[in-house]
């Protein structure tokens, strides 16, 4: 059963308008406890930058939304959208397939973008499955990442604007998933056209927005009209023999904040003979009483739909789920299991260590304890000379091995930087399980660490074993065995490893 998020926080970074909403789950449902929107000024002369990071931090001051992690979406003009077909493909190897898909689809190297995809079909019985794969530069999502951190905002999650619409009408069920179908999401700059058609979309932007109408009137107006009739003939001929034998929208919705302006509901429903109709983002959403009369404001419906879809995620279960930071998060999670692993086994060193030295500390003082009463009865008692000759040749053994023994206890520090060591060069794709030394108590002898770990490949082994040989602190560095089996969470396949070594204390 998956597991949902109490709240989430989203925001919205337009072109003219940054727009703000918290959602909290509670046993009625979800419910919209903060709404807020800010207008950036259309001053070319100012930094914008600058004045979206001080409005940033006022809506959220002013909404008393505390500072925490949040989903963000960015606009369809920024990212490669792109729709594949798969054949049967076996579970365990789709993450495989759609890397090379990637690879190919994308005209950049994976190296330069951030990237995701998702499957459109939840049948894994079909013959075929249909895929959207969604890439962005990475400059893009650093810049905005790096925009909410100034106002100390962790992102957790960077949606596609379109899909968060398409989420948002799919939660909301405010339309029939069986017609042929379509959103309309006017913003500024752009224009996200979305088609769905039984669990499917397809995605195109294009730059007549609102900024043309307001500038061109009627002239914007017709503009827009094109540009939707040739997505809908883009759409048919990508699909081929999938699409509907019907070529006519069932349905149409309308959203952003340039779907209000002129003449355009009336305009679309003579040219494309369905009438829009305004979506609705509140629509199952239960809204607090604070927030009652901000979202029943004019023009808050239409401004809303993608800020709503994005802080959805996390929230519930959603038809499309991408999110350009799944990689870097993954990352982060396994250097934590990396550091995680090497600082127990630097621990259960030095336990071993300290465990030792206290275990012949209390032999010694046991011994030392008997001398010295033999000592006292040493004047009486002079018939246990020999015994007494024998007792104190003890003490000088223990003497000696104490001596090793504190050697050994001041030398934990060179431990500590042998394990720090191995955890500084150890590859990303390597990581340590098992970690156990064995010490000689013996002047000028070696210890011995043996090693157990997992890897993604054999030459990633290779490679951390060499590393191991080149550190003045080991030597006689070999591999014991190595095997390979498959992930139980990722169905990919591990290297299983042992490595024995030699300590130079």
């Amino acid at each position: 059963m998956a597991r949902f998020n109490a709240s989430s926080i989203a925001l919205d970074i337009g072109t003219h308008f940054i727009k703000l909403v918290e959602l909290k789950k509670e046993k009625a449902g979800i419910v919209l406890t903060k709404i807020g929107i800010k207008e950036i000024p259309r001053d070319l002369k100012i930094d914008r930058d600058k004045i979206t990071v001080q409005l940033i931090s006022q809506l959220m001051s002013e909404n008393r939304v505390k500072p925490g992690p949040v989903n963000i979406s960015v606009s369809g003009q920024s990212v490669f959208v792109r729709f594949v077909k798969l054949l049967q493909v076996k579970e365990d190897k789709l993450k495989q397939t759609m890397r090379f898909e990637a690879q190919n689809q994308i005209p950049f190297g994976l190296n330069e973008v951030m990237w995701d995809w998702a499957l459109l079909d939840k049948d894994k019985n079909t013959a075929s499955r249909k895929a959207v794969i969604v890439a962005i530069k990475k400059n893009i999502a650093e810049d905005m990442v790096s925009k909410l951190n100034a106002v100390k905002l962790s992102v957790r999650l960077i949606d596609v604007a379109p899909v968060s619409v398409y989420n948002c009408m799919a939660f909301n069920e405010d339309y029939n998933p069986e017609n042929l179908g379509a959103v309309l999401d006017i913003g500024a700059k752009s224009t996200n056209f979305i088609i769905f058609n039984k669990g499917n979309i397809w995605i195109r932007s294009f730059p007549i927005a609102g900024e043309r109408i307001e500038e061109a009137k009627e002239q914007g107006i017709e503009e827009l009209l094109a540009e939707a009739e040739r997505s809908l003939e883009y759409y048919f001929v990508q699909q081929g023999e999938d699409a509907p034998k019907e070529r006519k929208l069932g349905q149409l919705f309308m959203t952003g904040g340039g779907s209000f302006m002129g003449d355009i509901e009336s305009a679309l429903s003579s040219r494309l003979g369905v009438k829009p109709q305004a979506m609705d983002p509140f629509r199952k959403l239960r809204i607090s009483k604070d927030v009652f009369q901000k979202a029943q404001q004019e023009g808050m419906k239409n401004q809303f739909a993608t800020v709503v879809g994005a802080a959805l995620r996390g929230m519930t279960g959603l038809n499309i789920e991408v999110n350009f930071l799944k990689e870097a998060i993954s990352g982060k999670r396994l250097s934590f299991e990396k550091r995680l692993y090497a600082g127990l086994s630097m621990a259960a060193g030095a336990m071993i260590l300290i465990s030792f030295s206290i275990f012949m500390r209390q032999e010694y003082y046991i011994k030392k304890i008997k001398l010295d009463k033999v000592e006292d009865m040493i004047g009486t008692y002079r018939t246990y000379e020999p015994k007494i000759k024998k007792i104190r040749e003890e003490e000088g053994i223990l003497t000696g091995k104490m001596d090793t023994i504190y050697q050994l206890a001041s030398s934990r520090a060179v431990w500590l930087g042998i394990f720090e060591s191995i955890s500084e060069m150890l590859p990303k794709d390597v990581w340590i399980t098992d970690l156990s030394g064995v010490i000689s108590i013996e002047k000028s002898s070696l210890g011995r660490m043996d090693m157990n770990g997992k890897a993604l490949s054999y030459q990633s082994v290779n490679s951390f074993v060499s590393s191991l040989k080149a550190l003045p602190g080991f030597s006689d560095v070999r591999p014991v065995s190595s095997s390979v089996e498959n992930d139980k969470d990722t169905g990919e396949e591990i290297v299983k490893f042992s490595i024995t070594m030699d300590v130079v204390l």
